[in-house]
């Protein structure tokens, strides 16, 4: 993700002026191994990763076409809402366990800055909103990452999508989402992890907030 398309090098400009301290260009997020990326910012890119989840997880063509074309358009509904949300990348867990899958996800969107609002808000009042947000249901926090302060929130959500996929009621995906300020900008950056196996959500999140505090900016 590109942050700023401009470096700002030295501490003061030729007349004496401080400069202020130049925005990122990008940042880096380790994910376990298993973990396929998906870029979402070019369709190109995109479709040329649906297809090869696609070979890697059905690799006989003749034998598996059907189940090749149902995962193809899963996914590719999956990751055209994605990019509708302004996704940067989505990373789709590939793990397993006796050959059972352990689906989670990563989105990660950026939430740029408001020009007629230069001034962000500070950590601890977005938190306050996303409180009012969501209630009680949500478990919000103020937290100290490598990277800086975020908010951190985990709540439950059954999306319309869910249900249509046949998702129960009684069994919500569990979110873990982190809002990131951008430093020396207005805007955020918005890490939202999800897992739809309440049994093992527990395991899940904290595998979450170790890839969180492994963010860094660059």
């Amino acid at each position: 993700m590109t942050v700023a398309n401009e470096q700002v090098s030295g501490q003061a400009a030729e007349d004496g002026t401080a400069v202020e301290p130049a925005p990122p260009s990008s940042y880096r997020v380790i994910t376990p191994t298993d973990w396929f990326r998906i870029p979402l910012l070019s369709t190109d890119k995109r479709n040329r990763a649906v297809q090869t989840l696609v070979d890697m997880t059905y690799p006989n063509r003749d034998q598996d076409a059907a189940r090749r074309h149902d995962l193809k358009e899963l996914l590719g509904t999956v990751v055209a809402d994605a990019a509708q949300r302004d996704g940067v990348e989505l990373y789709l867990s590939t793990q397993g366990i006796v050959g059972v899958p352990i689906p989670a996800t990563l989105l990660v969107t950026a939430e740029p800055e408001d020009p007629e609002h230069p001034v962000r808000l500070p950590p601890e009042m977005l938190a306050d909103g996303i409180r009012d947000k969501y209630g009680e249901g949500a478990a919000v926090s103020v937290v100290a990452l490598p990277s800086g302060p975020a908010v951190r929130c985990r709540r439950q959500e059954l999306t319309p999508d869910a249900k249509e996929l046949g998702q129960p009621e009684e069994r919500p995906n569990t979110l873990l989402e982190f809002y990131l300020p951008v430093p020396h900008t207005g805007a955020w950056l918005l890490l939202t992890f999800s897992t739809p196996i309440p049994e093992l959500a527990d395991a899940q999140v904290e595998m979450f907030d170790a890839i969180a505090g492994s963010l860094r900016w660059a």
